[in-house]
């Protein structure tokens, strides 16, 4: 019944979509023209790269790389970094969906592998910085180690990156799936008590890594109520999955579901339970729930989780300072404005970038791979996060944990933020036996004079 409705949202979430392909790709080099060992590095440069998706159906997260590119601008513009300027080098690999074709304007043979060897054999990259998606970063996760390449923060949240032992270069940045999902778990548990709850994520180890969570906070979903979708269904036009899902929860009487999915899919979710008048709790995955990305009224009142400042908070000193980054950007962010609100894509691109610098500043002149990784394990980051930042060699995932934020609601249009709901800080790792722990009180770390 709700087939056609559905068909035609998806089709205007991926037209969103499209439109973000011709995003700015900032600073593009050549070969890197190393004259040293170290490749990407010479004595005034240090080129890095990112395979990420700049059109198809995940191009909403086009703004981080976006936001990171601003970071780096501003540092240059300020003097670099011991001396050197940052080159970054933004590819677009469709989510590694391209072979699908609507909606990627990069090439049907395009994948997140072939982007990565031009960037490793022809843009010579010190390390990739930055680059998206869980199956995407996997599919090159032995091609980068082989050749010695870095591959440094991630955005996802698997569980994959925090292996040192097998990938000692290999670094995420946010917070697991699997400790999002022990941390809703515990949410769901102490708010909604009773209640029946459902699951929608999507079908690779996004959704697996989150469902795992929930269960290792003690969470029971009935199998009936565990379901997915592929991430393909949007651009092949497919809505079988969510209609069917959503259709599924709606016939249970599920009254929380918890989504881990990507911000079209949030959107198609939610219209999907607009047309059948479902109105459960939702509780969406921080990778999902950007407000501005998912653009759509049902979104309001839903629970996330988050691991960075309200974005209207200009009481912590990192808000106004990225938004001063993204004013300065005209070529990234031409429409932004001084009364622009920053959305959360925008400060996770600008919180991994600055975790960079600062690693590449405690690094100092004489930069290395190898050197470069240590410094990464031994470095306090003074960073946008709310959360601790800090890597060890039992901890490469980066952030553990986060608070809760609720997305307020925002009259009869779409909401375009988020708001912390306490202080309450959850903290916990990615396996069954590590405790939550909680703390009350966000740790907001001072911008190091020399990032000012």
């Amino acid at each position: 019944m709700f087939k056609g409705r559905l068909r035609r949202s998806v089709t205007l979430v991926s037209a969103s979509a499209l439109a973000l392909g011709g995003i700015s790709v900032g600073l593009l080099g050549g070969s890197a023209g190393a004259a040293g060992s170290t490749p990407g590095v010479t004595a005034s440069t240090i080129t890095i790269g990112a395979t990420v998706p700049l059109s198809g159906i995940a191009a909403s997260y086009a703004p981080v790389s976006g936001a990171a590119n601003a970071v780096f601008k501003y540092v240059n513009s300020h003097g670099g970094v011991n001396g050197r300027k940052i080159k970054y080098i933004r590819l677009d690999d469709c989510y590694d969906l391209a072979a699908y074709g609507l909606g990627c304007t990069a090439g049907a043979s395009v994948t997140t592998l072939s982007q990565n060897q031009v960037l490793v054999a022809q843009d010579h990259v010190f390390a990739t910085v930055g680059s998206l998606g869980t199956a995407a970063e996997e599919s090159v996760e032995s091609y980068l180690k082989s050749n010695g390449v870095p591959q440094l923060f991630v955005n996802s949240g698997s569980k994959s990156w925090n292996d040192g032992a097998k990938y000692p270069d290999l670094f995420g940045f946010q917070t697991s799936y699997n400790a999002e999902g022990k941390i809703f778990a515990k949410y769901i548990k102490a708010h909604y008590p009773g209640e029946t709850v459902g699951f929608i994520g999507q079908n690779d180890d996004f959704g697996a890594n989150g469902y795992l969570g929930l269960q290792d906070g003690g969470l029971n979903i009935a199998s009936a109520n565990h379901l997915s979708y592929n991430a393909a269904d949007a651009i092949t036009g497919s809505s079988s999955d969510i209609e069917a899902d959503v259709g599924t929860l709606a016939a249970d009487k599920v009254q929380v579901v918890v989504l881990d999915s990507v911000p079209g899919f949030t959107t198609g979710i939610l219209e999907v339970a607009k047309a059948l008048g479902y109105s459960p709790t939702w509780i969406i995955s921080s990778v999902g729930a950007d407000p501005i990305s998912v653009n759509n009224p049902g979104e309001a009142g839903a629970i996330t989780l988050d691991y960075f400042p309200s974005v209207t908070d200009n009481g912590d000193p990192w808000i106004p300072w990225v938004r001063k980054v993204l004013l300065a950007d005209k070529a990234d962010f031409p429409s932004f404005t001084s009364s622009s609100i920053i959305t959360g894509n925008e400060l996770y691109g600008a919180g991994f970038a600055v975790a960079f610098v600062e690693a590449l500043k405690a690094d100092g002149k004489n930069v290395t791979r190898a050197n470069f990784v240590k410094t990464l394990l031994t470095t306090t980051f003074s960073d946008p996060a709310i959360t601790p930042l800090k890597y060890s060699a039992t901890n490469h995932q980066g952030l553990t944990g986060g608070v809760i934020a609720k997305i307020a609601a925002n009259g009869t249009a779409a909401p375009v933020k988020a708001l912390l709901t306490n202080s309450t800080v959850f903290t916990t790792g990615n396996s069954a036996a590590s405790p939550i722990t909680t703390t009350n009180h966000l740790t907001i770390s001072p911008i190091p004079a020399w990032l000012k």
